[in-house]
């Protein structure tokens, strides 16, 4: 039985948001911060750190199951987010964790032009005793 999380959107990630966190984490590439270095990879804008995007993958999840504990998290970055845009996470649980199973969700970020961003398994230790 498949339950769908409530989309959580976040956003627009500004400068300041991708600067504190490159500050925070000590990923100080400058990538993150400077459309003219972005552009001379061949993207149109500085990318949000992945990392970030983690971050709120995790905050999403905690909204969707506040008792939940996230036993681990894999990811597959499909496309730069750019600083600016705006992000939608989704999910659905896709395995229920009985009997002592972790439960396991499928997230998606999206950017806000529909863009598949990253896709994420979060592998919860305990979550579906009050939740879906």
């Amino acid at each position: 039985m498949s339950h769908s999380m409530p989309p959580l959107v976040i956003g627009p990630i500004g400068p300041s948001e991708v600067e504190a966190f490159a500050r925070a984490s000590g990923d100080t590439n400058p990538l993150h911060v400077s459309t003219a270095i972005a552009r001379t990879i061949g993207l149109e804008a500085a990318p949000v750190h992945g990392m970030l995007l983690v971050a709120y993958l995790h905050e999403a999840v905690r909204r969707f199951l506040p008792a939940a504990t996230i036993a681990g998290l894999s990811t597959r970055f499909m496309a730069p987010v750019p600083v600016g845009a705006e992000v939608e996470i989704s999910g659905r649980t896709v395995k229920r964790g009985e009997g002592g199973e972790p439960a396991v969700l499928r997230l998606f970020v999206k950017t806000g032009d529909g863009v598949l961003a990253c896709m994420a398994e979060a592998t919860l230790s305990r979550a579906m005793e009050d939740g879906p």
